[in-house]
């Protein structure tokens, strides 16, 4: 939920924009086009803003289903994608809400890999599914697969325009006009939306460098507070097996590596 002390409904977003880009205080009628096309440029900062860093207030926690004994890929919904930064991982957790076990994101095209592993866990992702390392085993069984997952910003949804130009406009729906903008500092979307409507207007031009250094220093102080922490996360211990043969000193693994852990 957005704070109801910043919060932004569609029409006052609307209003923000265009005083931004004038000094005054306008007010467009909704079913003219310039208030659309201004709908458009929100929509589009909301989906810039998403881009610029994994916000906190897109992130939530999943559960995507359970381990079975035997599969390693698990479907995951297209509506959210797994968040993958710092010590973020997939985690089997038993019915007490106890995690049993963490599997640590890798590259899809190295999970191929870590099949050899007979210890740890580890997981590649695509838009629709978790791909494991190795299929799920016997102590694994029931386990709750839960996923650290961004969502992607509730945008305006306008109605859909005639397909014949002489029919009149279609009246935007009020629950619309009052739906609130989806983040929780809703002023570094409208600076962004005001950045990129002036890009379209010739008398507005000139602003454009004006309005994108404003954004840009009102985004990177909400990078800067999304970000802080007071401690140093716990950071696991690496072993560097090294030496001077292409296949290591192990027996079952046909390719080098530099991470094996002793647990």
């Amino acid at each position: 939920m957005s704070n109801p002390n910043v919060a932004l409904t569609l029409r006052e977003c609307v209003d923000e924009v265009l005083g931004i880009l004038t000094g005054l205080d306008l007010d467009y009628d909704p079913n003219y086009d310039r208030f659309r096309a201004v709908t458009r440029a929100l929509n589009r900062a909301l989906r810039a803003n998403a881009t610029e860093l994994e916000w906190s207030y897109y992130s939530s926690l999943e559960q995507v289903g359970y381990a079975y004994e035997g599969e390693r890929v698990v479907p995951i919904s297209a509506t959210v994608r797994p968040r993958i930064i710092n010590d973020d991982a997939v985690r089997l957790v038993n019915a007490e809400g106890k995690v049993y076990e963490w599997a640590y994101f890798l590259p899809r095209d190295a999970i191929h890999k870590y099949g050899y592993r007979r210890k740890g866990l580890w997981v590649s992702h695509t838009k629709t599914s978790l791909e494991f390392s190795r299929p799920f085993g016997h102590h694994e069984e029931g386990l709750a697969i839960e996923v650290p997952v961004m969502r992607e910003p509730r945008l305006f949804k306008l109605p859909e325009l005639p397909s014949n130009p002489n029919d009149p406009l279609p009246t935007i729906p009020q629950s619309v006009l009052s739906q609130e903008l989806d983040f929780d500092y809703p002023d570094v979307v409208v600076l962004r939306a005001a950045f990129y409507y002036a890009q379209t207007d010739p008398l507005m031009q000139p602003r454009v460098q004006t309005l994108e250094a404003q954004y840009k220093d009102l985004m990177y102080q909400l990078i800067e507070r999304d970000t802080r922490n007071t401690d140093a996360a716990y950071e696991n211990p690496f072993i560097l097996p090294i030496d001077n043969d292409i296949y290591g000193n192990s027996e079952y693994l046909p390719f080098p590596t530099s991470d094996n852990g002793q647990f």
